[in-house]
């Protein structure tokens, strides 16, 4: 039967049956390599995950597939070999790069519990040499022997297909070839779609489990990262009016100490003057990937026997600790973006890889230069990257220290990312000591990252056949190069009058419920400025500035999505945080965490902190609603604003 089909249509059906296997071999992959994450879950809920994976494959197949399909059938074009060749080809290229893909998405779920979102794509660009660098120093023989695949096996299969294909042009196959035309854009779109349902195919339709890994296993990283890469807008059922937003936000974030003043900037607000003399030094050291139920206020900090991080928690005793900090995002652009700059990142594809990053933002670097401040940014890693060399200045750090000014030193060796935290956290102690005061210094820390190396000299206190050994391991490390570095600063001139703030950008996803995903450290630690304390209040990264520009205590105009955490008003005594990531947006307030989806109706509320008797909104339909209009209000407002380019007047 197959044998009468046209050429053209046998060279298509072969190449979708090759990425239907690929699809298929790297569900099973990821079924085999996390396999722990199945618990309990019945076999018949495993092979429904297969069933309904197909959709999404079949989805993807008409994307990659379907351009060479089309061409292929246009007959005129056909009798050119060159034409020939262009639909013929396409797929090997697309094949190769699939391959790859799946197995960065592989890799990716193990650390952040998804599948790829639009990293898969955005990093194609100039940050792909930076990845491939940071891949070399971590695994040279892995990384080698693929480029090698790549380079040989493209040109190899190109020659086979050439040599093989068995295509003809002949005026014979006019009807047949022209009659697919019609055919394949019908199929094609419905393939696309995933069916004739009024809404095309989306992530929540693989949702048929309790278990949150069978839910992911339908999906493959391909489909996930174009999803992202669509998610731009706000789907009707999530909209609201700006007024009302902008009501709820004002609502929520409002602060004696600082004042509304523009209408036409909805955010912007002035603070109050409290101090006369010379405000403090901020220093802010944002702690990569730092999940906080690791350490002792939000749990009991002993991983294995051993207290992880027996420095910070140290510290923790002599400043002010919020336990019940959470990220408003997933990745490290998302915390830089919401603490540098008190604006929440998007669901979906990051505002800085589009154009509104180049809008008006009040960073912290900008609204502390207004009041006297020097700047600075330091960092291990290749500020190139993720646009970080054009985000730090723009949100107003002066002088910028990354990979590049530290190599020249020559006094550090680098690792697979970058210079490791200890030595980071010493540039920054050198760097600071120098600096013309009052100064305000963030450094970005980068151990804890994948693929979590300590350096040759550090030590490794967890063995590895401890399940994530070696996250633990640089946590210890990064957590002792804190300790030094505070050693340092409290015998230096400037540590009298300085505030050190500990942040992190995220957790760092790996088995964590959705409340651990969530929550994060911050302290605020300086013994002339901060009673120490416990503060049980709920609060999220976009708290940060007005909370910094509180203990600078000068008149300063800013705009952020945040409240100060150290005023005595109502509502920072109690407090709400928003999250956005992936393809959710959320509510954290009292007990509950709400979770909405952003590409369908689905949502959930989660008990806080967590607990297996779930409450579903169905039984607090009322909470559910409340927290789900905040978090669209939140949504909405800085999509407007971003669109709009109104978050901050222009300098």
């Amino acid at each position: 039967m197959i044998k009468r089909l046209p050429i053209n249509l046998r060279i298509i059906l072969f190449y979708s049956f090759c990425f239907l296997v690929l699809l298929t071999v790297f569900r099973f992959a990821l079924l085999f390599i996390y396999f722990s994450k199945l618990g309990n879950s019945p076999i018949s809920e495993v092979i429904t995950s297969f069933l309904i994976g197909i959709r999404f494959d079949l989805c993807v197949i008409s994307i990659v597939v379907g351009p060479s399909w089309i061409l292929s059938s246009l007959h005129y074009p056909n009798r050119w070999k060159s034409y020939k060749y262009i639909w013929g080809i396409l797929p090997i290229p697309l094949f190769l790069w699939m391959t790859g893909h799946l197995i960065g998405d592989t890799i990716y779920f193990g650390e952040a519990d998804k599948h790829l979102g639009y990293e898969g794509f955005v990093f194609l660009g100039k940050d792909l040499i930076i990845l491939i660098e940071a891949a070399i120093k971590n695994d040279t023989l892995k990384v080698i022997l693929g480029l090698i695949g790549i380079f040989t096996g493209l040109p190899a299969l190109i020659y086979l297909f050439i040599k093989y294909n068995g295509y003809q042009y002949s005026s014979e196959n006019k009807t047949r070839e022209l009659a697919q035309i019609p055919i394949s854009i019908i199929l094609l779109l419905l393939l696309f779609r995933g069916g004739v349902q009024p809404r095309p195919l989306r992530s929540t339709e693989a949702i048929h489990s309790e278990n949150p890994f069978l839910n992911q296993l339908p999906l493959n990283g391909v489909f996930t990262t174009i999803m992202d890469l669509k998610s731009k807008s706000i789907l009707p059922e999530l909209q609201m009016s700006k007024e009302e937003s902008i009501r709820i936000v004002q609502k929520e974030i409002d602060y004696p100490g600082a004042n509304f003043i523009d209408p036409e900037y909805p955010l912007l607000r002035e603070t109050i003057e409290t101090r006369k003399e010379t405000p403090p030094n901020i220093v802010i050291i944002l702690l990569e990937s730092w999940t906080g139920k690791f350490l002792k206020p939000n749990g009991n900090g002993i991983v294995e026997g051993k207290e992880l991080a027996p420095n910070f928690n140290s510290l923790v005793k002599e400043g002010r600790y919020f336990p019940r900090f959470f990220a408003t995002g997933g990745r490290t652009v998302n915390g830089l973006m919401s603490v540098l700059t008190g604006i929440p990142d998007r669901p979906g594809i990051t505002v800085v890889r589009t154009h509104q990053v180049l809008g008006n933002f009040g960073g912290l670097g900008s609204l502390l230069k207004t009041v006297g401040y020097s700047t600075y940014f330091v960092h291990g890693g290749d500020v190139g990257f993720d646009n970080m060399s054009f985000l730090f200045p723009h949100w107003g750090f002066d002088t910028i220290i990354g990979k590049e000014e530290i190599e020249k030193t020559g006094k550090y060796k680098s690792g697979a990312w970058g210079f490791y935290d200890g030595d980071v956290l010493e540039e920054l102690h050198e760097t600071i000591s120098k600096a013309k005061q009052p100064f305000a210094a963030v450094s970005l820390t980068l151990t804890t990252h994948y693929p979590y190396q300590v350096p040759e000299t550090g030590q490794n206190p967890y063995p590895e056949t401890m399940k994530d050994s070696d996250y633990f391991n640089t946590y210890s490390y990064s957590d002792q190069s804190i300790g030094k570095f505070m050693e340092k600063a409290k015998k230096s001139p400037y540590f009298q009058n300085t505030i050190f703030i500990f942040v992190a950008d995220h957790t760092h996803h790996r088995d964590l419920n959705p409340f651990e995903d969530r929550n994060i450290p911050l302290l605020i630690y300086s013994p002339k400025y901060i009673k120490p304390g416990l503060d049980p209040k709920i609060s999220s990264q976009l708290d940060v500035i007005p909370t910094i520009l509180g203990l600078v205590g000068k008149k300063v105009q800013f705009s952020s999505f945040g409240k100060d955490l150290l005023s005595n008003s109502p509502q920072s005594n109690t407090g709400g945080s928003y999250f956005a990531f992936s393809s959710v947006i959320g509510w954290i307030e009292n007990e509950y965490a709400l979770y909405r989806s952003t590409e369908g109706e689905l949502r959930e509320a989660y008990p806080m902190p967590w607990s297996e008797s779930k409450s579903k909104c169905a039984s607090i339909k009322e909470t559910c609603d409340e927290y789900e209009q905040k978090a669209k209000a939140f949504l909405n407002l800085s999509y407007e604003l971003l669109n709009t380019n109104r978050i901050f007047p222009e300098k």
